[in-house]
């Protein structure tokens, strides 16, 4: 499962970036670091916007970092910009393969998810996204929260994310 998803993931962004390039000057493709979404998460994320457009997607893959229980999330979403050159309120929607593995269950790592980890072990997660993004000339950052829905339990979450623009 996990091959096939970054075999997706890898062949969309070749895909995005080949088929992007240009002349202009516009930059609308962003790799960045994340923090946050369903906990303490590490998220590298590609960031494609639509040229002349205030929307675009992002696809993303990470992992908590922990040794004895241990998150890997990936996948993607949609999102639309409101604002002005800038500074943007953005609002967008992600739908996420989030897998859980317990390694020992005799010792603990400190680890931080807003869910009942013992629950959920293999499954789709979906959220909302709703922050503040602001777009310099080389950089990206994006600050907000993103409430979610995990088998029909709320799960409050919130993001931190600094990246630099192609």
């Amino acid at each position: 499962m996990k091959n096939t998803i970054y075999t997706i993931c890898l062949t969309f962004l070749a895909l995005t970036v080949s088929n992007g390039q240009t002349n202009s000057n516009f930059k609308k493709n962003s790799l960045s670091l994340e923090l946050g979404k369903a906990g303490l998460i590490f998220n590298a994320t590609f960031d494609h916007r639509i040229k002349t457009k205030n929307y675009g997607y992002k696809l993303n893959i990470g992992t908590n970092l922990t040794k004895y229980q241990q998150v890997f999330q990936t996948g993607g979403g949609f999102y639309f910009l409101k604002g002005q050159k800038k500074s943007f309120l953005e609002v967008g929607i992600d739908l996420n393969y989030f897998e859980y593995k317990e390694v020992s269950d005799d010792q603990r790592s400190w680890t931080l998810l807003f869910f009942n980890e013992f629950a959920y072990t293999n499954t789709l997660y979906t959220n909302l996204n709703i922050g503040y993004r602001f777009l310099g000339n080389n950089n990206l950052f994006r600050i907000g929260i993103s409430p979610g829905l995990m088998h029909s339990e709320f799960v409050f979450g919130g993001y931190i994310s600094y990246g630099f623009r192609l």
